[in-house]
């Protein structure tokens, strides 16, 4: 069975490579107990994932089979089974954890505080005096707790009468039901697997709904649930989809509305209603309180599109005072916000093709355009077309489709002969992705924005922030109102975090360009469990679409580095030299 700590290592090594020295350090062991940890790894993952050693001796995890290699974590992780075992008797000892887990007492000990700090916000874990444990949780949703456990392993309790065989057939049968049609056949199978292990608990429903389907299902798989007890399922069966159907794509459209702030971009459109509105559909009909897999990290997305994740955050939080509805996180709704900015990136970026032969350039032209989003290109022949056309815009990218060596003095320029391939595409997009910030960086984290906090030990994370803010806002850096905006944004969640350096940030009505401002702290700290010690404080400008791709080009920069490299940066100039 893995450990805590090698969990903590396969987590540490799916974010991004990292070094012996950093691994130890974080998980208080020496380099040498971290490479026997990696070999017994590599052999328990057997195919489905493996550790590479990438360049200057740094370690990554890279996972071939996604879904088989979660729920071979899931098999080694012991924490579903006892909280089963919690769930499915209303009290129990440690002792007799410790017995039905066949597994020592005291790490039944040390396990009962991490699992009631990790699913806190979920359920209550509580204790009785001369008795033992129980989950303190109300009877519906403690079928939904289990039946959670029961959709990730069907057979993380044993159940008797559930056998492989028998849940096949049950899931047959299942598949056939319609009487629910936004709950899954396999989400209906785990809640009758709940209902079977607490048969002897659940209380018999004062009106008997419907369940000659479920009678049906179950006789043919051979597990014997009696009429009240199916009543009991298919009344709450009957409130999820009850829940599901009063979600509307209208009252979604409310909700949006309600949930926009100022500074925000309007993405707002009909694909974006729909897929909210499936979305939540899905939550409201599934419960599904419990994560079904670890999460990998999705850090590289929220950095390449801040705006949607926090637009998914304040969404959410509007949410949840509304209904009970279990969006563990903004993961999905933040890709289904990036997917609409995307869709209202009107601006064309122009790009001038110097090509001496018409043919080549046409088909350059169009592979260009079919290729690289929102890019228009304007092809021209001589030196005299170049120059009136920079007359009258100023081209992001000169490509140099011919022959002759061009001097357009500070304008980025890139060589290209002949027929362009697809990586000289790969070229183009990469040049373009980053190049307006690369060559000026300095524009964008401007030299004056940049001091040394000194943070006192006890120092919060929401008092740094608001010492950082004032102190720009002071320096008319930022105004009062991004300061505020930035101080709340911090307090919302979802705080970005790009290895090691956090980037508090605020969308401003105004139209300046990005500014970023670099700050060194004294103490390093840690905000959502990652160690900060560096931070850009950022304000963009939500009407200017170009500058949404400085966060990105940011997250791509300091993700290419180790962390000793980005814990080693002390002053400004360190900073622009790493983005340089």
């Amino acid at each position: 069975m893995l450990n805590e700590r090698q969990f903590s290592l396969l987590d540490a090594l799916e974010s991004q490579p990292v070094t012996l020295g950093v691994l130890a350090r974080q998980t208080g062991v020496s380099a040498r107990t971290i490479l026997r940890d990696i070999d017994y790894l590599k052999f328990t993952l057997s195919g489905k994932a493996h550790i590479r050693t990438a360049g200057n001796a740094r370690y990554q995890l890279e996972i071939v089979d996604r879904k088989s290699y979660f729920q071979l974590l899931q098999r080694h992780d012991n924490d579903d089974r006892m909280l089963a075992l919690l769930l499915i008797h209303p009290v129990i000892s440690r002792a007799q954890l410790a017995d039905a887990l066949d597994l020592p007492d005291a790490w039944v000990a040390e396990r009962l505080p991490r699992l009631k700090t990790r699913h806190a916000k979920t359920f209550t874990l509580a204790s009785r005096p001369g008795a033992g444990h129980f989950i303190d949780v109300g009877e519906s949703k403690r079928i939904m707790l289990l039946a959670n456990l029961f959709r990730k392993d069907p057979f993380v309790y044993p159940l008797v009468g559930v056998t492989p065989a028998s849940f096949a057939v049950l899931q047959e049968h299942c598949r056939r039901l319609a009487d629910w049609p936004d709950i899954s056949a396999d989400y209906l199978i785990s809640l009758i697997l709940a209902v079977y292990a607490l048969r002897e608990q659940l209380a018999a429903p004062s009106s008997g709904a419907h369940s000659h389907s479920l009678r049906s299902c179950t006789d043919r798989a051979g597990i014997w649930i009696n009429a009240a007890i199916l009543g009991r399922l298919a009344a709450l069966l009957d409130d999820l989809q009850q829940h599901a159907n009063d979600i509307t794509p209208a009252w979604v459209t409310e909700l949006l509305t309600a949930s926009a702030s100022a500074g925000s971009p309007h993405v707002v459109d009909a694909q974006l209603i729909d897929d909210l509105t499936g979305h939540l559909k899905r939550c409201a009909a599934m419960p599904q309180w419990l994560a079904e897999i670890r999460q990998g990290s999705m850090n590289n997305l929220k950095a390449a599109w801040p705006a949607a994740f926090d637009m998914s955050v304040k969404f959410i939080n509007h949410l949840r005072t509304l209904m009970d509805v279990p969006v563990i996180d903004s993961d999905l709704p933040g890709l289904y916000f990036a997917c609409a900015l995307e869709r209202h990136q009107h601006e064309s970026t122009p790009v001038v093709l110097v090509a001496d032969q018409n043919a080549i350039a046409a088909i350059n032209q169009m592979a260009i355009e079919r290729e690289v989003l929102n890019c228009r290109v304007i092809v021209v022949r001589t030196r005299d077309e170049l120059a009136a056309v920079c007359e009258e815009l100023t081209p992001t990218l000169i490509i140099n489709n011919g022959h002759d060596v061009l001097d357009c003095g500070p304008r980025h320029v890139l060589t290209i002969r002949n027929i362009i391939t697809a990586a000289g595409i790969d070229q183009i997009k990469d040049f373009l992705a980053s190049a307006f910030i690369r060559q000026q960086p300095e524009r964008f984290f401007p030299a004056e924005g940049y001091f040394h906090y000194h943070n006192a030990a006890d120092e919060s994370w929401a008092q740094i922030i608001a010492a950082i803010a004032k102190q720009l806002s002071a320096r008319e850096l930022l105004t009062p109102v991004e300061a505020l905006r930035i101080c709340q944004r911090e307090l919302e969640g979802e705080n970005l975090i790009v290895n090691r350096i956090a980037i508090p940030h605020c969308w401003s009505e105004q139209s300046k360009s990005f500014r970023g401002f670099f700050v060194t702290l004294e103490r390093a700290l840690s905000v959502n469990g990652e160690e900060v010690k560096h931070l850009v404080m950022a304000c963009a400008s939500a009407a200017n679409r170009q500058e949404l791709k400085v966060f990105s080009f940011l997250a791509s920069v300091l993700n290419g580095h180790s962390a000793e490299t980005i814990e080693n940066i002390t002053d400004y100039e360190g900073f622009i030299a790493l983005l340089r």
